[in-house]
């Protein structure tokens, strides 16, 4: 009954005919505001409980989890309580989360030893903060690491975490490719050692490869290098990141052989993002959704399809050809020409607002910095020096824009092409 939908969307759905077809009218409205409001029925019909969030947190400034606890669509209060059509009372638990779960110290720590040993499945695992070459750490620091929680270190942790996943979220652009933590260190102090992982003082890098930069993510780590003996653990999340038609039948499962890992990157990443990508994956493991379709850099294209100069407040003023020649001028003109990554980064945060429809860099004044995207921040400084306008023969590819040089230029409209590939997920 279901044969309209695209392929990748086929699975074992546990509700009725109807109560699916309501639900797929609810997908065609997943970039808008009122999303939240729509699907909160289906959401409701997950079993009590059905459901655990595993939160755990890496090399992090936790502005991620300030980004979901400013969440408006709905609060993270009423999620909590119940109070939301979102999530409906009961429905997903929270098993370990350091900024909210009232356990501390070695309680907080036997709660993650209960999580491994599997007495909290199914979970999905959210990532926020990126990972430490914690190799380099102990061949040159007599042992020493450069993270640990309790008697573990960050990696071992995500390590032990994943076999029980069903899915994995990372959010903000330190857990998604590395972000501002593994930028290189152009100016090392005497005697650094820079770590093998990445040039940045601790080696971070992101749970997924940063393709920009050239960073292998600590899931290929697990995988491909078998890291802390990971491999197998890291082996169906790795599947369906390398290889785009992994994920058609895919089953929630901690015993699945392909599991979905998907970013919302940011710096940070909005809390309705954060909230919607993570209902959406809370739906999948109840059987209630599709997963949704992803970029190439395993972004929702529900929210990440089209580039902040395609959804830009300013978008009249650059089709004036009006332009901005100094940062701070008072007028509401084009940003591209004072450095406005806007044309190279994948955003719908400045069309819809920040909190409650309010804020946003180019809505503000302020210039995209490119902060959902891979390379970021090392490929966008200085950020307020303009992107190279492409030639006519040059490849129209975020690589290429940001890593060619920069110049000021009036004929920014070279620009204005989409720099995502539409279809869904791509192999590399």
């Amino acid at each position: 009954p279901y044969s309209f939908l695209p392929k990748r969307f086929h699975m074992s759905l546990k509700i009725s005919r109807r109560d699916f077809l309501k639900l797929a009218l609810t997908a065609t409205m997943l970039a808008a505001p009122e999303w939240d409001k729509a699907i909160g029925k289906a959401v409701s019909m997950i079993k009590n409980g059905d459901v655990n969030i595993v939160w755990f947190e890496a090399q992090a400034c936790e502005g991620n989890t300030t980004a979901l606890i400013q969440a408006t669509d709905p609060t993270v209060t009423q999620v909590l309580f119940g109070a939301s059509p979102l999530v409906g009372p009961g429905s997903v638990k929270i098993s370990f989360w350091p900024s909210l779960m009232p356990q501390q110290g070695e309680q907080a720590i036997d709660v993650l030893n209960d999580i491994i040993a599997g007495n909290h499945n199914p979970y999905v695992l959210v990532l926020e903060g990126s990972f430490p070459d914690e190799n380099t750490a102990q061949q040159y620091n007599s042992g020493g690491f450069w993270g640990m929680l309790g008697p573990k270190t960050l990696n071992e942790w995500v390590a032990e975490l994943l076999p029980n996943a069903v899915a994995v979220l990372a959010v903000g652009n330190c857990a998604s490719y590395g972000g501002l933590v593994a930028d290189k260190v152009y100016q090392p102090p005497p005697k650094f050692i820079t770590p093998s992982w990445s040039p940045s003082p601790t080696g971070a890098v992101g749970f997924f490869d940063d393709p920009l930069r050239g960073y292998k993510g600590l899931l290929s780590r697990f995988y491909e290098d078998n890291y802390l003996n990971a491999s197998a653990g890291a082996a169906p999340f790795y599947t369906f990141v390398k290889d785009p038609n992994s994920y058609l039948d895919i089953t929630p499962s901690p015993s699945a052989s392909v599991k979905p890992a998907i970013a919302v990157p940011g710096c940070p990443a909005n809390g309705n993002g954060i909230m919607r990508t993570l209902a959406n994956l809370v739906l999948w493991a109840g059987g209630l959704a599709p997963l949704p379709e992803l970029d190439q850099y395993w972004r929702p294209m529900y929210f990440f399809q089209y580039t902040v100069h395609e959804q830009c407040p300013r978008a009249a003023w650059y089709a004036a050809g009006e332009f901005r020649t100094q940062p701070g001028e008072p007028n509401a003109a084009c940003l591209f020409e004072v450095g406005c990554k806007g044309p190279v980064s994948n955003c719908p945060w400045n069309k819809y607002g920040w909190v409650g429809g309010i804020g946003g860099p180019t809505r503000t004044g302020a210039v995209c910095i490119g902060c959902t995207m891979p390379g970021f921040t090392d490929l966008y400084e200085p950020f307020y020096k303009p992107l190279q306008v492409p030639t006519p023969s040059s490849t129209l590819t975020t690589a290429g824009l940001i890593g060619a040089g920069v110049v000021i230029g009036a004929a920014a409209g070279l620009a204005e092409k989409k720099m995502v590939r539409k279809g869904g997920m791509r192999s590399k």
